[in-house]
């Protein structure tokens, strides 16, 4: 069962004391990439800024983290099954909470989804309501883009095309096998600004809404352990809105 309480998202604005495990806990994380919070250097080693938090927790306390990089399907099968003890950064849905345990507290916090379209292309969106001619729109498998998005996607609307990582979607974008690529607003500024992209392409606000995204757990490892403890211990080292000074000013 989750632990999570939908209205217990905010960040404490104060740093409360944590008394520390006795006994040192190992946590094996998997995650799927994404830069510049994770990803995979020259040595297939993990960095990354939300590696870079969980090393100085693992400096300072009793707590220390194996971070595994792997596809978003993937990494959901292995913490599900408890083959990993948790995954990062994962939303909340109901469906998810039926296998995984999500602290109260977040590791991050995200800022709403976007489409991108080709520089050229004349297509505004304005909201799913007035769409007039149905879209195919490329995104990572497993990520979620609201509850709008889902019911364009039932009403045929648009046509969804899964892919594996964000920049296989930007291809097929830059390539014309899609219309649009649909994203979480931090993933699309990372990738853009990675692959060197800015000004063949144009991007569209589907959401702003403010979205908590968490290290959730595995039930075999909540049973063990005292996930929010976990959590408070983590955030002791990590404000989960500091991620939002690396995107531009809106």
């Amino acid at each position: 069962m989750a632990l999570l309480s939908i209205k217990a998202f905010s960040q404490a604005s104060e740093t409360i004391y944590v008394e520390p495990f006795d006994d040192e806990i190992i946590i094996n994380i998997v995650a799927p990439e994404l830069k510049p919070l994770i990803y995979n250097n020259v040595d297939k080693k993990a960095e990354g800024l939300l590696i870079d938090t969980l090393n100085e927790v693992s400096a300072q306390t009793s707590l220390k983290f194996n971070v595994t990089i792997m596809p978003w399907g993937r990494a959901m099968l292995e913490v599900k099954s408890g083959n990993a003890d948790a995954i990062m950064p994962a939303l909340y849905t109901e469906e998810r909470a039926k296998y995984l345990v999500y602290p109260q507290q977040q590791l991050i916090n995200f800022y709403g989804s976007v489409f991108i379209k080709n520089s050229h292309d004349k297509f505004e969106f304005t909201s799913f309501e007035e769409m007039k001619n149905k879209k195919t729109v490329a995104k990572v498998r497993a990520v979620l883009l609201g509850v709008q998005f889902d019911e364009a996607k039932n009403k045929g609307l648009i046509e969804i095309a899964e892919v594996t990582r964000l920049d296989d979607a930007l291809n097929m974008l830059l390539l014309k096998r899609v219309d649009l690529v649909g994203t979480d607003g931090f993933a699309a500024y990372t990738s853009i600004q990675e692959m060197g992209i800015e000004d063949k392409i144009a991007v569209m606000s589907i959401s702003t809404l403010e979205e908590p995204s968490f290290i959730a757990f595995s039930q075999s490892f909540s049973n063990k352990h005292d996930v929010n403890k976990i959590m408070l211990m983590i955030n002791q080292f990590n404000n989960p809105n500091r991620y939002k000074e690396i995107l531009p000013s809106q």
